[in-house]
């Protein structure tokens, strides 16, 4: 779990994260916690520097960010009528924000834990995936040709798609085994439109079932899988032959 410090007028509170904190979810974390609205509201951090949507993403990165100052347009008429001793917390059924006070002797530090939703979730398993199936293509030879075609056409010929295929295909017999999972080929599918999302069947439920399918457990990975595996069988028959027998 990250913490940002925040501070609005005499009022500081942290706002705890667990994932990842776009500047939208933080603008609205500062929102309930300080009950300001977020339009015009502004960023600064402690060398009294503007912050915006651009660089916020590599500050809340950095060990030594300090204090983020917010501070509405100066006028407005939220600005003049709240107290600067309001402090508490508010929640909302719809949030899904999680929060937590904490009194101190004439102070509090109030804590909003940012819990990812179910789609930023997904999505970050997504990223992972796309990144897995990145790194094997960039370490397997043949898979910077892939990943050059796609830059290049956002698609891949049919003799470049087997290649890819039996790349990924034999990572994953290395890694799991002749016999992986469904979820294992499931989620080399899913990297593999999450990485190349031209490469996705728009008419599909899932997006990436020609790639596997759960449901009949088809698809071009799972095919190359089972090619493997009579290969290995074949294999293991020329090992050990049958040894003839005598009438």
């Amino acid at each position: 779990m990250h913490a940002v410090r925040v501070k609005y007028r005499e009022r500081q509170k942290y706002i705890c994260y667990e994932g990842q904190l776009t500047f939208k979810s933080f603008l609205e974390c500062v929102s309930k916690k300080f009950e300001i609205p977020t339009l015009d509201l502004k960023v600064y951090d402690d060398l009294n520097t503007e912050v915006d949507e651009n660089v916020f993403a590599f500050l809340v990165m950095k060990p030594d960010l300090g204090v983020l100052e917010v501070c509405l347009p100066k006028g407005s008429d939220f600005e003049e009528s709240v107290s600067p001793s309001t402090s508490h917390s508010v929640t909302s059924s719809n949030s899904s924000f999680l929060s937590s006070s904490v009194e101190n002797e004439g102070d509090s530090d109030d804590t909003i834990i940012l819990q990812p939703s179910p789609g930023q979730r997904n999505r970050d398993d997504l990223t992972c995936l796309a990144r897995m199936i990145e790194k094997i293509l960039r370490e397997k030879p043949g898979g910077e040709r892939i990943l050059t075609e796609y830059a290049r056409k956002k698609s891949l010929t049919d003799s470049r798609r087997r290649d890819m295929v039996k790349i990924l295909v034999a990572h994953m017999a290395s890694e799991h085994g002749t016999s992986p999972s469904r979820r294992v080929k499931e989620d080399y599918a899913k990297g593999i439109t999450a990485l190349f999302p031209y490469l996705a069947d728009p008419q599909g439920t899932l997006g990436y079932e020609h790639y596997y399918n759960p449901v009949d457990g088809g698809g071009f990975l799972a095919w190359r899988v089972k090619t493997l595996q009579k290969e290995a069988s074949e294999g293991q028959k020329k090992r050990n032959p049958q040894p003839l027998t005598g009438t």
